[in-house]
């Protein structure tokens, strides 16, 4: 394992800039007005991009805001995860220039994981102000599951899980319990609980007849889990029981579960459910206390089998995101059902994530690019034909932060957006 740490390290950690990053969270709004979001033209922030090519592809594969909206987490195909921080004048923002120079996105730690990294969490309770909290989780190829320092770089701990021939397996799917006290992995034939103050060998398992792609936990029921399968199911499990098998099972999409989001993850009392698939052109919204049925089916673009992620607005629910495959922004008022489609991305938007609290969305771009060579035996002629490819194939992996609150134009004018 490398770690690769810019000049600018994460904020806390150097003198005085720990003293303006702590200001600055103390003293930033606690939660975005929903009712401001998307009302002007979106204005880009921060870019970042990884070069690519035919034969090494850094293709992004999602991101993931640090529960106290310091940094973000980007796993990079064949590059592994990079954390980025927030720039530091976006704190206290509460309006935004259009003519505000765009931010550079450096890495500020770099944690070089071999193989395909399979799903990735931060510990619930991140906070940059208590640095022993500074964590994220991420299962990775042939791998356990692995804790990760978000100062350092460090691997912290390992959470091993092993099949029935006692071999280490990797999980498909993490996440933490609500109270951050426990580590739950999917795999293939069971979901496994861990202890996360105990690193090691799993404390209990559950059997299960279809592998674990995703998960999602509801406020309202800490001894309940909800899975995602690559068969298409959704499936509902209560932890105390593991030998009663899935309380119920959901269908209603066309291709293999992979994201799953429960609404009001800040606030109890809600049961609702989203739902996305690979190569399924819908998002299903559920009530899990009356699943004989989807709610309402949102339409979205996804001809691809990677993984494309959609986020709520919190705490009112009132925006759905999703990325596309054609690159679009896929927006959706869920309080007056309006939807509309925005060109950000040149290529796949694979990701899109919410800020906690500031009106700021970071989406990420980028898929695998298919190119055939093999009509060419001639190894120099293929190399020649992957560098024209290059030059052909529009790649772009990239990490964008967009402002969607208020906008300050030269004119006076807003354009609005929905």
């Amino acid at each position: 394992m490398e770690v690769e740490e810019s000049s600018e390290q994460i904020s806390i950690l150097n003198g005085t800039e720990q003293n303006t990053a702590t200001e600055a969270i103390d003293e930033a709004p606690t939660l975005m007005e929903e009712s401001e979001l998307f009302q002007d033209a979106v204005i880009e922030l921060g870019r970042r991009l990884w070069k690519s090519s035919p034969e090494k592809q850094h293709y992004t594969k999602g991101c993931l805001w640090s529960p106290d909206g310091t940094c973000i987490l980007v796993p990079v195909h064949l590059d592994g995860m990079h954390v980025i921080e927030l720039p530091r004048d976006l704190y206290l923002a509460r309006t935004m220039s259009a003519t505000r120079a765009l931010s550079k996105l450096d890495t500020a730690v770099h944690v070089r994981e071999g193989g395909t990294v399979y799903d990735y969490v931060w510990y619930p309770f991140m906070s940059s102000l208590a640095p022993e909290t500074c964590c994220w989780l991420a299962s990775r190829q042939h791998e356990p599951i692995h804790m990760w320092d978000a100062f350092t770089g460090e691997l912290r701990c390992t959470y091993r899980g092993y099949d029935s021939v006692d071999e280490v397996e990797a999980a498909i799917a993490i996440t933490f319990s609500n109270n951050g006290e426990q580590v739950i992995g999917g795999y293939k034939k069971s979901i496994k609980l861990f202890d996360t103050n105990v690193p090691g060998r799993a404390l209990s398992s559950i059997s299960v007849k279809q592998a674990v792609s995703c998960f999602a936990l509801t406020t309202d029921n800490d001894s309940t889990v909800t899975t995602g399968s690559w068969n298409g199911f959704i499936n509902h499990f209560d932890l105390r029981a593991p030998k009663l098998g899935p309380l119920f099972t959901l269908g209603g999409h066309t291709g293999g579960i992979t994201w799953l989001r429960y609404a009001a993850l800040t606030e109890s009392d809600s049961w609702l459910l989203y739902s996305g698939a690979r190569k399924d052109n819908k998002i299903l919204e559920w009530d899990m206390r009356n699943y004989l049925k989807p709610v309402r089916e949102f339409r979205r673009t996804v001809e691809t089998n990677q993984r494309i992620y959609f986020d709520l607005s919190a705490p009112e629910q009132r925006w759905l995101v999703s990325g596309e495959t054609g690159g679009n922004l896929r927006i959706w008022d869920l309080h007056n059902n309006i939807d509309e489609a925005v060109p950000l991305h040149g290529d796949c938007c694979n990701g899109v994530n919410f800020h906690p609290s500031l009106p700021i969305l970071a989406t990420t771009s980028g898929q695998h690019h298919f190119v055939d060579s093999a009509e060419d035996e001639d190894l120099q002629i293929i190399k020649a034909k992957s560098e024209q490819a290059e030059i052909i194939i529009n790649y772009e992996n990239a990490l964008r932060f967009w402002w969607i609150g208020k906008s300050v134009v030269d004119d006076g004018e807003t354009d609005n957006l929905l």
